[in-house]
């Protein structure tokens, strides 16, 4: 018997444990990594306005570059995976910090399109690449019943970096066009999580076993507070590939996470990134109007999901999306018509509460839907899906607006939700009150 006590899995002594300042150093430092992810994301949006106007350029080429750097979140997020997977979590989120921070910077001195266009591109890259190691993290470090707390913490945290965004556009770019370059230098901020996540982070215990480390993850449980030692069983659950969840077992439920998260972030995505621009290009809003209004929006969006956070329990989780999107779409084609500044922004405010329960379903429900042996691949699947359509929308969204067909935006935005509902009434179960073993009986 070693000096931390009896042997135990992997498993039951990370569930076990109680809480300890470490969890929550882990949990401030993704939580500060999450919120700028979310800013990072919205940055481009908030710039179109004064970039369209210095740069003169296209709608159309403006839809690209909006999308650009969630194009490169879509490679980050597989390229980082495997980083995370082969040299540890602290490397892959240091590193995913190091190259979002360093093109975010750069991107104050593009002067043309097509170099925006790739600094967002190499941007998203490390953005993308946060996404899932945040999600490793917190699923390895947490104890079991607080494991959800942080979850559904992070997941409140989302509208915040966009609330930012909003804040530092109305008293910079307001005042004057060319300070848009100013966001993206606060966009490098993130890299001081460097010192924190090599001076007082451990490593996971789990990626540490996996790696047949077994003195440095029990260093590592030590300082979580762990009393028991692992023994050489138990490995972490590996990734699976997609010819894997097209069997049988798992095809109905891929066919729903990956086809709801697709069409409820067509919409979602497109009509966000391209608020500003719609206020300010379609509507004629000036710039300290359009950022106002896309504050209230953002105070919104934490209230919706707030809202989430509250009923998911009491309610269920099928319900976030008949709320969300189901009377979010409503909301879109009302929004469609509105044209005064006290409706614009009143309706903008009630859709964006509405839509974010639904936005807020998405992340809890999915890792509920799989059994553990494939949970994070089914999951990184599905997320994927989301950040193709989170790429295609704005693209389609600048066409609709360059054509002058503004309803197109709203008319679509409301089919997308639409069908995600369709697909959770038709295909989820209900996993409110049910262990996932029950779950993955099904």
């Amino acid at each position: 018997m070693n000096q931390f006590g009896e042997s135990k899995s992997i498993g039951s002594i990370v569930g076990d444990l109680k809480p300890n300042k470490f969890h929550y150093y882990v949990l401030a430092i993704v939580a500060f990594g999450f919120v700028f992810d979310s800013f990072d994301t919205y940055l481009m949006s908030y710039a179109t306005p004064a970039v369209i106007k210095i740069m003169h350029i296209s709608l159309n080429a403006s839809g690209l570059i909006n999308s650009a750097s969630i194009w490169g979140m879509l490679v980050g997020a597989i390229l980082w995976g495997l980083i995370s997977d082969s040299y540890g979590r602290r490397i892959g989120f240091s590193s995913s910090v190091i190259v979002y921070s360093l093109f975010s910077v750069l991107t104050m001195f593009a002067n043309t399109p097509v170099e925006l266009g790739v600094y967002r591109v190499l941007t998203g890259l490390g953005i993308g690449g946060m996404l899932p190691i945040v999600e490793s993290m917190i699923a390895e470090y947490a104890p079991s019943k607080l494991r959800g707390k942080f979850l559904g913490f992070i997941t409140i945290l989302w509208p915040f970096g966009l609330l930012s965004a909003a804040i530092l556009a109305l008293n910079l770019i307001s005042i004057d066009i060319s300070n848009w370059r100013y966001l993206f230098l606060i966009g490098g901020m993130p890299i001081i999580l460097l010192i924190p996540i090599f001076t007082i982070v451990p490593e996971s215990p789990r990626w540490l076993q996996r790696k047949g480390k077994i003195t440095e993850a029990n260093e590592s449980l030590k300082k979580l507070g762990s009393v028991t030692w692992i023994s050489e069983d138990g490995e972490a659950s590996k990734g699976v590939p997609l010819t894997e969840l097209l069997r049988k077992r798992y095809r109905k439920r891929l066919l729903l996470a990956t086809g709801y998260y697709f069409f409820s972030y067509y919409g979602y995505y497109g009509f966000l990134l391209w608020l500003p621009a719609i206020l300010s290009n379609v509507f004629h809003l000036s710039l300290v109007h359009t950022f106002t209004y896309t504050l209230y929006v953002a105070i919104s969006a934490i209230l919706g999901r707030v809202t989430a956070f509250f009923t998911v329990e009491k309610f269920g989780r099928k319900q976030l999306f008949y709320v969300g999107f189901g009377i979010g779409g409503i909301m879109a084609l009302i929004f469609g018509v509105l044209h005064t500044p006290v409706l614009l922004v009143s309706g903008a405010a009630l859709l964006s509460f509405i839509y974010e329960q639904g936005v807020a379903g998405t992340v809890i429900y999915a890792p509920e839907l799989f059994p553990t042996e494939v949970r994070a691949s089914a999951t990184s699947w599905a997320t994927a899906a989301g950040r193709l359509a989170a790429a295609i929308s704005p693209i389609v969204f600048g066409i609709f607006i360059s054509t002058h067909f503004y309803y197109g935006v709203f008319l679509t935005m409301a089919i997308g939700f639409w069908i995600a509902v369709v697909l959770v009434w038709s295909l989820g179960p209900e996993t409110k009150g049910r262990s996932l073993e029950e779950l993955d009986a099904e």
